[in-house]
């Protein structure tokens, strides 16, 4: 569950994009800082931006040499044209919004992990039955939440094609603006979709009584690919390779602090955005289940492989998301991690 009740700054007349939120401060205004904007993946602030806000709050980044400014598409399709278009340096997208744009030609490239697996899930309300054995009964003709995101509708082929159930089996409500557990609870969806660090939280706050039905995408056909990564354009990479590793480095040091004090780290995320519109309770949450993901399988954090990003080519291409499938050093670099 994302929530879009927190309130942007629309940027007027300065973008031909359209609005982007500029919100949260800088670490230090001095000159001898290099100046990082970066651009989240979401229209407001949530506890995903937990390592930023926390290299911003105990100085890391001051520390690297680094001002950083944040700032907030005004959608979840947005993130990549910053970059490109080169109003941010560096963004947070989704692996799947990489590869789409890497297949129409964008310059973008990928140079760290945030996350290491897929925990993207079906959800639905207490007392119902979700299964990979009952999958096709179970949304055959029912309402399905979508975002609209490129994650989302990315992964949805792959659950209906495990259900043999065709797209017009189903009715895909796509509300960018909505709120996919709100939706379910009131009973305008029947399957709400999104990953387990946000619902969770989300339904523990709700005052519904009983447990949340989840259903793993992998479980049902999905690929298990990380989700989220720091990406930069290639051409900033080649002139402000410095800039990136810095950054990187700050941003690990953040993060590996935030996992071993997670009530502190809520905590700064609180005071950074304290009308965000989320609980600490929330934050702490969704943060807590967000760590067990931020390393591999070697305890690493920001590694990525030629596997993963050869996984989620041969994935999009086998639903026609992408027309080929390129050399996974197309996607990425592991040059820059600290």
């Amino acid at each position: 569950m994302r929530s879009l009740r927190y309130v942007t700054l629309a940027a007027t007349g300065a973008l031909a994009l359209g609005s982007v939120a500029l919100i949260g401060g800088a670490a230090s205004s001095a000159a001898s800082l290099t100046k990082v904007t970066f651009a989240y993946d979401f229209p407001g602030p949530d506890f995903e931006l937990t390592p930023v806000v926390v290299a911003q709050d105990r100085g890391y980044f001051k520390a690297a040499g680094i001002n950083v400014n944040v700032i907030f598409p005004p959608d979840t399709s947005t993130t990549t044209k910053l970059l490109a278009q080169g109003v941010a340096n560096v963004g947070f997208i989704t692996t799947t919004d990489m590869g789409v744009a890497v297949n129409a030609g964008a310059p973008v490239l990928s140079v760290a992990n945030y996350s290491m697996r897929n925990n993207w899930a079906l959800f639905a309300k207490p007392g119902t039955k979700l299964t990979p054995g009952n999958l096709t009964a179970a949304l055959k003709g029912k309402r399905i939440f979508s975002y609209g995101d490129t994650w989302t509708e990315s992964m949805l082929p792959f659950v209906l094609r495990y259900a043999k159930l065709k797209s017009s089996q189903v009715k895909i409500i796509t509300d960018p603006t909505g709120n996919d557990l709100t939706d379910l609870i009131a009973g305008k969806v029947d399957i709400s979709t999104s990953t387990t660090n946000y619902e969770i939280p989300g339904f523990q706050g709700s005052g519904v009584k009983g447990h949340e039905v989840q259903l793993l995408g992998t479980k049902v056909g999905a690929p298990d690919i990380p989700i989220w990564v720091y990406a930069v354009t290639k051409s900033y990479a080649a002139a402000h390779g410095a800039t990136v590793k810095a950054f990187l480095s700050a941003v690990k040091k953040a993060t590996v602090w935030a996992a071993a004090n997670p009530a502190a780290a809520a905590a700064d995320f609180d005071r950074a955005y304290p009308k965000s519109g989320y609980t600490n309770a929330y934050n702490l949450s969704g943060w807590k289940l967000t760590i067990p993901f931020l390393t591999n399988a070697q305890h690493q954090y920001f590694t990525q492989s030629n596997a993963q990003w050869t996984t989620l080519a041969r994935a999009l291409k086998s639903i026609h998301l992408i027309t080929s499938v390129p050399a996974p050093s197309t996607y990425y670099t592991n040059k820059f991690l600290p």
